[in-house]
Formats: C-alpha cells, structure tokens, sequence
C-alpha cells in the first residue's frame, strides 16, 4: 500500500520542527529521565549513553532480548540499521528513541513508569481545570434529552484538553499553550467536520453500541477524553467504550492503563464534589464493562495505521466509530508523510473498516484538509501554527468499503 502514499517525513532540514526535535528535545528529555528518577546508576549510565548516541551514532537493534516486542521490533529496525537518527524517518526514529528509553530502564522486568513524576504532576496542576470541566458535567447531567449541543461541546473539550503535552511542555514549565480563552477557541479550528461526527449518533436507535477512543496523553487530556466518555455513556449514546493505550510509556505523557486507573483514582479521590463524582461514575463504567482499556504493542510501533494488525483491524469493524485523540495519532493516521495540505482527510484516510474522527492540536509540520485560502489566513496569523499547538482540526472520514479495506483498489 505504501506505494501510493508521499515520502515520508524525516529531521535533515535545519531549522524544521523534526530536526529540533531530535537534535534538542530528546536528549533533554533522556536527562529528565535521570533527574526525576532514582534509578540505579547502571541504568543512569545507559540513559547517558542513550543521550550521547543522538543525532549522529547509528541507530543499533535493542538488547533487551527478553522483552515482548523484541522480535517486532528486530524487524522495524532492520532497513535502518547502521544509519543516523536524522536520515532515518521521523516517526521511526521518535518511536525508536522511546522504545530505547524503555531498554536503558529496563521497563519490562522493573515496570517502573520513567516519566510518572511528570504525569502526576500534570495532573496536580491541571485541577483548577478539572474543576471546570466537572462542574460542566454536573450542569449537563440536568439537562434532558440527548442534545448535540452537549455532545458537541463535550468534543470540543476533548479536543483542545489536546493541548496539554509534558513531551513539549513539562509539569514544572512556564509556557503553557493554552493562551486563547475558550469563548474564541472556535476560532483556531482549521477544519471542523462536527456535524459529520454528531451524525453517527444522531437518530440512531438502538445507539451505536461501540465507540473506540485512541488516547493520547495523561493528565488533563484524558480528563477531558473521559469526560466525552462520560457524556456518551450517561446519556445512552453508546453502549461501552473502549479505550486504546499504549502497551509501555511512551511520548512522556501518553496513557497506559495504569495511568487509567491513577487518574480515576484522582477524581474521586477528589475534595470537589463534581469532580468526585465524575470520578465515581468513570469507575463505575469500569466496574460494569462499559469502559474498557485495550493495550497493543501496535500503538507503540513505528508503522503507520494502514498497517493495523489483522487482529485490531478484525476487532474494529465491530465499532461504530473511532476517535483518534492528538498529534501523534494524527501523524500515525497520514504515516507521518509529506502529504499536500489540500488533500482531503477522507481521501488520505480511505482505508479503515470503521469511520473515524480525528481531533487534534497541531504540533508537527503536517496536515491535510486545508484550503489554500486557510493555508495563507493562518500562516500570516501565526507563523508557527504547525507546531505550537494553538491550532486544531475535527476531521472526519466514513468507513472504506470492502474493498478498499482488503486492498483491492
């Protein structure tokens, strides 16, 4: 399939975001990694080897032999074996330098979280935020009646909770990328196909009885993920729900399923009555099988997600549709390629058996579904738009038929 698809992304262009992301982001985060940590100084030194090896060693097969994904692995590495990290493609070589962080910590004998100072702080500093959000739900649960409108906003809650990523903006940092009041938050959406997605559950009965959620990060983002959770669930709009995280900790903040667990355990465990609510009934969903975490060493491999498993492509059709969450779903979505901004969505994406939403903040350079009108308004507006977060998308593409989904264009 790749054939018909743009070359990928990769980091040699001076100056561009995948560059500096691998030249200057990673080896701090390999750093913060020692700093917030007591690991022993075995581990430390292999860290610091880690840190030394970015951009210009080349990239070598892992050796932690005995870890689960050691043989998938062997095999993603193998075409770029002896390279440099920035030669390689990009999104290779972001979900490489992750997955070799995992190696020097030795994640999967110890199953300590190197980055779980970071999600709990992120959580920490997010309640005034979550407070909102609860009492929002709260309000809501008086309302009768299903409501697009609720629905609706809850996406949009989803979508801009987006914003928070301690890969790019740590617990203890001063710039935060939430700089735009919620009243014109409306205003920095590039592409907006709402009424496309409220179409799924509108007029439908019985409910859609399945609705999957690729998540992205902990903290508040995933507050505002289960809040629309909540709102779908309550108000009969889907029947369970299930939630896609990763099989080990990845990008800093990404969810795994004990990052779940911790932050159900947050909000009730809450002294604000909403949000100790809120809490309680997201455990309750759990207890009763309405929500359900599903991990796949899929969403922590470097391929793109026209590549899905036959397992996890078997399993969606079951599905009435799937919500991608965040940046680098989206890019997973377009295989992190040079893809014309002008490209329709549902054009790039015509390969899934289930119907997807794809809610994201921009921080990478691409993005498809744009006018070249748009393309010209927004880069005079912010020259940085692509990268800083401050800008979103709520695309929508159906289900591809048959076969198209068996590779029979």
């Amino acid at each position: 399939m790749t054939n018909k698809y743009p070359p990928p992304i990769i980091s040699t262009q001076p100056g561009s975001w995948a560059n500096s992301t691998v030249i200057e982001r990673w080896p701090k985060i390999a750093r913060r990694v020692i700093e917030e940590n007591q690991f022993s100084s075995r581990i430390n030194e292999q860290l610091e080897v880690l840190q030394a090896d970015i951009p210009h060693k080349p990239i070598r097969q892992l050796m932690d032999q005995d870890a689960p994904d050691q043989k998938t692995w062997k095999a993603y590495i193998k075409p770029h074996l002896g390279k440099n990290w920035l030669v390689v493609p990009w999104f290779f070589a972001e979900m490489y330098f992750y997955r070799r962080v995992m190696e020097a910590v030795d994640y999967f004998n110890l199953k300590q979280d190197p980055f779980s100072f970071q999600k709990e702080q992120g959580l920490e500093k997010s309640r005034e935020d979550i407070a909102v959000l609860a009492d929002f739900l709260a309000e809501k649960e008086k309302i009768t009646g299903k409501g697009d409108k609720i629905l609706g906003d809850a996406f949009y809650f989803s979508l801009w909770g987006n914003q928070d990523d301690l890969s790019l903006w740590p617990a203890d940092s001063k710039k935060d990328s939430r700089q735009h009041p919620r009243k014109n938050l409306r205003e920095h959406l590039l592409a907006n196909d709402i009424k496309q997605v409220l179409n799924v559950f509108s007029g439908r009965d019985p409910a859609p009885r399945r609705v999957d959620v690729m998540l992205d990060n902990a903290g508040f983002e995933l507050v505002s993920d289960l809040a629309l959770v909540d709102i779908l669930l309550s108000r009969q709009l889907a029947e369970r729900v299930i939630l896609h995280v990763k099989a080990h900790p990845t990008y800093v903040s990404d969810v795994i399923e004990d990052d779940l667990a911790q932050t159900i355990k947050f909000l009730s465990e809450s002294g604000e009555g909403p949000t100790a609510q809120f809490g309680k009934r997201i455990g309750a969903y759990v207890q009763e099988g309405r929500i359900e975490a599903r991990a796949h060493f899929f969403w922590n491999c470097p391929q793109a997600l026209w590549d899905l498993p036959d397992e996890l492509r078997d399993d969606l059709k079951d599905s009435s549709l799937l919500i991608s969450k965040g940046d680098a779903n989206y890019r997973r979505i377009l295989g992190d390629r040079e893809w014309d901004f002008t490209t329709p969505f549902h054009k790039a994406v015509d390969y899934l058996p289930v119907p997807l939403a794809a809610l994201r903040t921009s921080k990478a350079e691409l993005v498809v579904g744009m006018t070249l009108d748009q393309i010209q308004f927004v880069f005079n507006q912010d020259p940085k738009w692509l990268v800083n977060g401050k800008w979103g998308v709520i695309q929508y593409a159906p289900a591809a038929n048959k076969s198209e989904v068996n590779g029979t264009r």
